[in-house]
């Protein structure tokens, strides 16, 4: 593939990240790792917002031979997305952890941490498939995997019933999952 080929490849995988709403998610606090209800909660529209990442990816690269641009585009979109997730949800709830029982905050510092491990498997990642070590970067996305189930853990020892992580947990396992599939393919093709 030509580099110019590449290049325009790489510019359109991470547009489609990168453009993706940021109200993919309802990042609104309404369970019970949320606001209690003493406090205000905040207003939340009437009209369901859309999960647009419910599930994997969307596959943008089906039929391309290039697995390295594909799984760079998609770790720098997953990136903003987690960290985004990390903001907007995470960090939020902490913000109201005076009112929360200790399992619950510290299920949510767990997880911003392992979340935060997930993002330095995934420029792990990016930087194996980009010197074409195929192994590496599927133990870097095995890792990420594993850290985002740690949280998922974490959530279901708390009993907490809570949408906005699972569907993030959903998508970002289908990521891992998709990308998982093509470095493997690569690995064993080679």
């Amino acid at each position: 593939m030509a580099p110019l080929t590449k290049i325009t490849f790489l510019v359109i995988a991470i547009s489609f990240f990168l453009t993706i709403p940021s109200n993919a998610f309802d990042y609104t606090l309404k369970t019970s790792l949320s606001a209690p209800s003493s406090l205000p909660t905040p207003k939340t529209p009437t009209t369901p917002k859309p999960q647009i990442l419910d599930g994997p990816v969307q596959k943008v690269v089906v039929a391309s031979q290039n697995v390295p641009s594909f799984v760079k585009a998609t770790m720098v979109g997953t990136m903003s997305k987690t960290q985004e997730f990390i903001k907007n949800v995470i960090e939020k709830r902490l913000a109201l952890s005076a009112k929360m029982d200790h399992y619950r905050k510290d299920c949510l510092e767990t997880c911003k941490e392992v979340y935060g491990d997930a993002i330095d498997a995934m420029k792990k990642a990016s930087q194996d498939v980009k010197s074409q070590n195929f192994y590496k970067a599927n133990m870097d996305l095995s890792a990420m995997y594993s850290y985002i189930e740690t949280c998922h853990d974490c959530v279901v020892e708390t009993k907490e019933n809570d949408l906005a992580f699972q569907n993030f947990e959903k998508w970002a396992k289908g990521v891992a999952s998709d990308c998982l599939d093509k470095v493997s393919k690569e690995y064993y093709k080679n």
